[in-house]
């Protein structure tokens, strides 16, 4: 598709992020066949961006599948974990003497949702209590799970930054998929 018709993507933003990722791992027929309407988004209010991501999200599984689905909004979410959280999950493992030492400083300074806990030595649980993607938290409508492994990829990114380390993240639930809290298992591989 290109020409006089094609369809406008935004560059910048969470939209043009989102858009970039997509056509790195896909092409450009798949980032126009998904985001019909991207360049009227910054005129919705948050009920109709809601409506657009869950669209965008059902298209892009649609077109793609799951499973790809799911490693494109994991890479969304691992550059939605700005510099700043990084460094803060960084600054509080220095100060740490150890993996249980360091999920207390997180929770005292609210990094990752400021209600983590130490199952075992290797793993974590993780959760928040309220949405905190402002693209989609003041949505009634219940999402397909896809659009939460943007917070799995946070969650993998706070931690790699933080130790240094890769780690796994399993989405158990989430809020936008019709739980009442939004819960993750963190396991630090060493």
């Amino acid at each position: 598709m290109s020409g006089p018709d094609t369809l406008k993507i935004p560059k910048t933003g969470r939209i043009g992020r989102f858009a970039k990722i997509v056509e790195a791992e896909t092409n450009r027929e798949v980032v126009e066949k998904v985001m019909q309407d991207a360049d009227q988004y910054k005129s919705y209010n948050y009920v109709r961006k809601a409506a657009w991501w869950k669209r965008v999200i059902e298209n892009l599984e649609q077109i793609i599948g799951r499973e790809k689905s799911c490693e494109i909004m994991e890479k969304c979410g691992r550059k939605c974990c700005g510099p700043t959280s990084r460094k803060k999950a960084k600054k509080a493992m220095e100060e740490s003497d150890s993996l249980e030492d360091l999920i207390k400083r997180m929770n005292e300074k609210g990094i990752g949702g400021g209600r983590l806990t130490l199952k075992d030595k290797t793993t974590i649980q993780g959760g928040y209590n309220h949405c905190y993607c402002g693209q989609v938290k003041h949505t009634a409508e219940v999402f397909p799970d896809i659009y939460c492994y943007c917070s799995v990829g946070w969650y993998k990114q706070l931690f790699e930054s933080a130790l240094g380390t890769p780690v796994d993240v399993e989405l158990v639930q989430s809020i936008i998929t019709g739980a009442d809290t939004c819960e993750f298992i963190i396991c630090v591989k060493r």
